[in-house]
Order: C-alpha cells, then structure tokens, then sequence
C-alpha cells in the first residue's frame, strides 16, 4: 500500500519543460510512512497467504540410505509480518524488511528409497519456517516523459529455522531424521522467496499506476500537469517528490514565463503529508486562462439579478457619465470585459493578493447594433482568499474577497469626461465584481488523489512564494472515491489586504453589501 500510494504522489510531482525547478511538491513525512506500513501488512499477509509454493523434489543421506522425497500442493496456512519495517534510504529508495517473520504450511509428501530395495511411502507433512529476514531494495524514479516507474534493486533471504512432522506412513520412522529434510527445505524457500515478493509487489504497483492520470481537468478551458521534473529523493527521513504543478490552455498549452520561487528541501511538520503550492502555480492559472480567451466577458442586465439595484442603461448611469446618457439617452448597455494581460499573484506571509488588467469597453444598443461609446484602462488589485476541500478528490480554490479598481478613460466617441464619479460607482460594485468572479471561476484546482486513499486534516503555513498544507491520510478500503468532504479556508489572524483605499467610504458600504449581492448571485 504505500509503494502504491508513494507511486501516486511520486507522479503529482510536466513534460512540456526540462526545468528542473518544481511549481509543486509533495513531502511523505516518516509519520506517513509508519500509517502506510499498517495498512501494507495486512495486504503483504493476504498476498504471502495466497502464494503457491513450488513443488520440492529432492535427494538427501539419511540413516536408511539415499531417499529422494517430493514436497507438493502446499498451501500457506499461517503467516507472522507483524515485525516488517518499511524505510527510506537516499537517494530514493523503499525497503521493506521483514524480521523474524514466521510461516506454517501443509503439503503432501512422498519418498522413494534410491537404493534395493526401492520402498515408497507418502502422506502429509507441516511445514513450519521462522526468524525469516528478508529485505526487498526497491528505487523510485522518473521516465522520460515525466512518469514514475519502479525499479527492484535487489533482495536477500535468510531463512534461520526451519521444521517438518511426517504424518500418515512411517511417520514415526521419518520424523527420526526429519532435519535432512529441514535443512533441504530451507535451501528451498531462501531461493524462492525474493522472486515471488518481486512479482507481488510489482504487480500491486501496476495495478496502482493504470488507474493514475497525470493530467487533471480543472474545467472545459484548462488542465493541470503534475509530471514529476525529476526523480523522487529522500532527504531528512521524509519523501520528496518534485512536480511541474502547471496549468495548461487546453488548446494551445504553452508554459509560463512566470519566475519558479525556490523552497527549502524540507519542512517540520507533525502531519503525514505536505503539499507545497508555488506562486508560480497560481500564475500559471492566469496565464493559461488568459490563452484560453476565458477571461472576456459581455456583461448585460441579464447577468443582474433583479434584486441588484444596477441596470445596465445610459439611464441608470447619466449621473455618473453624464455626456454618455446626453449622447444616448435610455438605451441599453453591454460592457464588454477584456482583461488584456494575465492575472498575476503574489503570495507571502500577510496573505494572497493579485492583480488584474484590462479594458472594459461601453456598448451603447441601438437599432440592434452595439455602438462603442468609450474605453476604459481598467486596474483591478485583488486580495484572494484561498481553501482547500480535502478527501479522496481534493481540490484548492481561489476565492476573491474583495477588489480596488482603479480606471482611466483611454478612447472616447463621446468626448472625453473625467472618469471620478465612474471609478466611485466601481468601488460599490465591487460588491457585485467579487461574487460574480466567484461564480464564474467555480472550478477548484484538483490536488493529487488516489484511489481509496483521502486526505484529512489541515493546518497551513503562508511564506514569501509558496504556501504549505499539512495533512493526513485515511485508507478507506472498499470506497474508490469517498463522498466524504472537509473544507477549510486558508485564513490567518495576521491575513493582511494590500490594497490602497483610496476612499473608505465606498469600500465600507460595499462591504456591507457584498454577502447580501453573494446570495442573490449564487
């Protein structure tokens, strides 16, 4: 189980880029590692139970001479692991050890004396092996195209004690001389028993790796790329895997130019996992975004609710641009929203913030043909909140709390006019700008999963360029995907907004408004 579920986080860690320097990283901590080794024994034990053990046909010296005796149909009956160990070793190594682990079996026996005269006798035999030690040396890496794939690098047995008791025949007679047969029985399973775990464990971790998709759909525009940038390395008794951590335009994916923030190697945390989400990730999202065409938008009356005391008409707006219901007086208007460049973040201690650019341009309706009436450069300083819903499908969200905008008039039809009054009306409508943002990027940015596997638990850490989530991990066997569902904002008491109020007013009561707005719009 956790080859399996290392394999998995191992490939959350794109192909598209040789850069070696990861938007995103995943740290299995020693913790993660002890809850994964109880999970794996149970399964190691219902695997070992269920392998089939070779037929045995040897010749051994014993005091009635040279006898050769065939082992076959043996059936695991019981089996002690409950001392396997599973460790990290660098560079990038699992080994799994098992110590003193002790294995009983039945079979069927049978002899023919070598030599005149040539008796026979068969019946059955028990079985029992003890303080077995084997240690399974396996690497995880990297293909080519950014995938995890295993490597087995070696395996000693060693095989302390074994015994036998004949039954049925002579068995009295057999049992005498029963360590000839002993000693020839553990020569036999010290030479069987690597292959057959090799078979076993690689044959979990395929099973494990079909189901693993490395590009996860955010929505119909986007996906994002969790290739591995490098093989997986073991630093400080925790895990670490390296990701691409990009999102692409479905399209046309290109990658980003954003600068990649670097990250200490490792972090001290009491929870199983830690996810590290990168500055530059959510700037991918921006970008990508921005290449998709996603962030243009015809907002019309349509879009209002009719509880929202805005319409969009010159009426409505004569006392703002006075010259525009002049121009065009009680006529519809459609603002065409074109945001020119890609939304940029920037994340450090005080908290999330970003920044928006673009034009919106006036369309005045007339005679069924949208007329431009002007264009304003239009600023808009974000501060983002971000949550996480944790499960067997996690996802991070962005949600706007509030925006600054700042606008100035760059063409006009109309005749210039100062744009004060306009830019006061945004800061109100800023109560409606953020819930309708919110509405419309309502995708969550899915987080590495695996199936019958949940994240649970949260604690985080905001620094300069990325932020960590601290989490557990639930085993839910029997449940692929988990309905099970916990959210949690990423919300500090020290959460700062940098944004320049340039009139508090404004921002006050459209503060007061927006949860109203918020409930209409949703």
């Amino acid at each position: 189980m956790l080859l399996m579920f290392v394999m998995t986080l191992c490939a959350t860690c794109t192909a598209l880029s040789v850069d070696k320097k990861p938007g995103f990283r995943i740290q299995i901590s020693q913790k993660g590692v002890e809850y994964a080794r109880g999970v794996l024994l149970p399964k190691l034990k219902e695997a070992i139970q269920t392998l089939k053990i070779e037929d045995i046909d040897k010749t051994v010296n014993t005091p009635i001479g040279h006898m050769t005796f065939q082992i076959y149909n043996a059936r695991v009956a019981d089996v002690d692991i409950s001392q396997t160990t599973l460790a990290l070793a660098s560079p990038s190594n699992l080994v799994v050890s098992f110590n003193k682990a002790l294995i009983s079996a039945g079979a069927q026996w049978h002899y023919r004396r070598v030599h005149f005269p040539h008796i026979s006798d068969h019946g059955r035999i028990n079985i029992s092996a003890s303080q077995i030690n084997i240690n399974v040396n396996l690497n995880i890496g990297r293909t080519e195209d950014g995938k995890p794939n295993i490597t087995y690098q070696s395996c000693s047995t060693l095989v302390n004690h074994t015994s036998v008791i004949f039954s049925g025949g002579y068995s009295w007679l057999y049992n005498l001389f029963s360590g000839s047969v002993s000693a020839a029985l553990k020569s036999t399973l010290e030479s069987q028993a690597c292959p057959k775990l090799r078979i076993q464990i690689v044959k979990n971790l395929d099973k494990a790796l079909v189901s693993l998709d490395l590009h996860s759909d955010i929505d119909d525009y986007c996906f994002i790329d969790y290739s591995l940038v490098e093989a997986p390395s073991v630093l400080h008794d925790a895990f670490i895997a390296n990701g691409k951590g990009e999102i692409f335009d479905k399209t046309n994916p290109s990658e980003c130019p954003s600068p990649k923030q670097d990250m200490p190697e490792t972090v001290d945390s009491d929870r199983m996992v830690t996810l590290w989400i990168t500055e530059y990730m959510l700037n991918t999202a921006g970008y990508a975004y921005q290449r998709a065409g996603f962030l243009q938008y015809n907002l019309t009356n349509a879009d209002i609710p009719d509880k929202i005391p805005i319409k969009m008409t010159t009426t409505f707006f004569k006392y703002f641009v006075p010259i525009l219901y002049k121009t065009y007086p009680d006529k519809d208007l459609t603002l065409w929203i074109n945001v020119t460049k890609p939304v940029t973040f920037d994340v450090n201690k005080a908290g999330v913030s970003g920044r928006a650019e673009g034009t919106i341009t006036w369309l005045v309706h007339v005679n069924d043909t949208l007329v431009p009436a002007f264009t304003l450069d239009a600023q808009l300083d974000l501060c983002v909140n971000l949550s996480v819903h944790l499960g067997s499908k996690s996802e991070v969200y962005l949600d706007l709390i509030t925006v600054e905008p700042y606008v100035q008039l760059k063409s006009s039809n109309i005749g210039n006019f100062p744009v004060n009054s306009l830019e006061t009306f945004l800061k109100f409508s800023r109560a409606l700008i953020v819930p309708f943002v919110n509405a419309l990027v309502k995708n969550g940015i899915p987080l590495p999963s695996f199936d019958y596997v949940s994240f649970t638990g949260f604690d985080f850490n905001l620094e300069d360029g990325y932020i960590q989530i601290h989490t557990d991990i639930k085993y839910v066997p029997g449940t692929r995907v988990s309905t099970d569902r916990e959210h949690y904002p990423l919300f500090s008491d020290d959460f700062e907004c940098k944004i320049k109020d340039k009139n508090d007013w404004a921002n006050a009561v459209a503060d007061n408004i927006i949860d109203f707005f918020s409930n209409e719009i949703n």
